[in-house]
């Protein structure tokens, strides 16, 4: 058993030791208040992710260090280590291979010019806002707050997460030499085809609409009309900015006017005015575009996020589907098939068998808890984008409202 393993177990023993028989009021004989405290711990918390330092190798750029620190809400920082920007993509492979069926929000993307955008401003404060709130949002997850790896990283000042990382490698080595050997096998089969009954399952779950579930379809409803409101908001701020210009426009041509002492004393007097009521005007939208880029866009912005990162979840569990389809139908064309050396017959059997079994595991604890955490989260969705448009009306009744006093004026 190696050290994440054991680290998960004992996890796991804790978290079950929370899940005791409430109807037989049966408590466990086993150190119940620890389990609590445990659990206790990562309740509550908040995550600062703070810029470090920037190791360099010569004139180059090797990495960027992050201090990340938590606390209790209230309370006084309490952990506090330094991570690396592959550490957290650590984090984020542990709970998509092991926990792929609960919503798990994204992480910055890694690109080419990274290493040389580390050294823009504004590249890095949006990542490490970004990773913050990856971080905040995992703290704040129901289940996935308890979870080891979480604990690891967010407390572990050792060697600890290298050493998982040295794990990782090696399985993920044992891994490909198995998959190597599956399609080495699989090359020397060339008669052999994916498709069976004249279907191709490459072709299957392909994201049509006729193979997307209840909540799938949901979810692309919620993410289609959030984008479609999204873009009515920002075509409203576009208007908003050009009629702020052209009032600007104006006042510039009132002044310039009054400043050529041809216009009579009455003109003067109305042009004054209607450059006061332009300014008075312009502060109005100033104030109105602030509260919409500042505050509503980015509310409606997370939540296109959420349901986003919900429909990952979905589509990793159709992958999980497709392979599994895939896998059975190999399985089965290879129990139909005759050859004079069914030693490599059998041998691709096995491993396609070990495969399909652990898959077939995995998808059906992904089903059990995507369906409970599908439940909810649409619950919760349907209400946030009825509250977030429910706002926006509110935010145009404002507006029609100050148009039309200004136009009194």
């Amino acid at each position: 058993m190696n050290l994440l393993d054991d680290l998960e177990n004992n996890g796991t023993q804790q978290m079950d030791l929370l899940n005791f028989d409430h109807q037989a009021n049966v408590i466990p004989n086993v150190d119940f208040y620890n389990a609590i405290v445990v659990n206790e711990f990562m309740n509550n918390r908040t995550v600062e992710v703070k810029d470090g330092e920037v190791v360099k190798e010569g004139y180059i750029t090797k990495y960027k260090l992050y201090l990340v620190r938590t606390k209790k809400l209230g309370g006084e920082w309490e952990t506090e280590v330094s991570r690396r920007f592959s550490d957290f993509e650590w984090l984020y492979s542990e709970l998509i291979n092991k926990y792929g069926g609960y919503i798990i929000p994204a992480i910055p993307e890694k690109h080419l010019l990274t290493k040389v955008n580390l050294a823009s401003y504004e590249f890095s404060e949006k990542r490490r806002k970004d990773l913050q709130q990856f971080l905040q949002r995992i703290l704040n997850h129901h289940h996935l707050r308890y979870v080891p790896e979480l604990r690891i990283f967010i407390e572990d000042k050792e060697k600890f997460i290298s050493l998982l990382k040295g794990e990782l490698e090696q399985n993920k080595t044992i891994e490909q030499k198995c998959d190597n050997l599956l399609q080495s096998v699989k090359t020397l089969w060339h008669s052999s085809t994916m498709a069976a009954k004249g279907q191709d399952p490459a072709r299957m779950f392909d994201g049509s609409e006729k193979d997307l579930t209840y909540d799938e379809t949901l979810l692309l409803s919620f993410s289609m009309k959030g984008n479609k409101l999204k873009a009515v908001v920002e075509e409203h701020v576009t208007t908003l900015r050009e009629e702020v210009k052209t009032l600007n426009d104006q006042n510039e041509a009132l002044y310039s006017w009054n400043g050529l002492g041809s216009a009579s004393e009455e003109d003067i007097q109305q042009f004054k005015q209607l450059k006061y009521n332009n300014e008075v005007r312009q502060t109005k939208i100033n104030r109105e575009i602030e509260d919409i880029d500042r505050k509503f866009i980015p509310k409606l912005q997370n939540s296109l996020f959420e349901i986003e990162w919900a429909l990952t979840a979905c589509k990793r569990r159709r992958n999980l589907q497709q392979q599994l389809l895939i896998d059975q139908q190999r399985i089965d064309q290879l129990k139909m098939q005759y050859t004079d050396n069914s030693s490599r017959r059998d041998l691709e059997m096995d491993v396609l068998k070990t495969k399909y079994q652990k898959n077939k595991d995995r998808s059906d604890k992904m089903s059990i808890i995507m369906q409970d955490e599908l439940l909810s989260f649409i619950s919760e969705m349907k209400q946030q984008l009825k509250s977030i448009l429910e706002e926006w009306r509110s935010i145009m009744k404002t507006l029609s409202k100050n148009i039309v006093e200004d136009d009194n004026e």
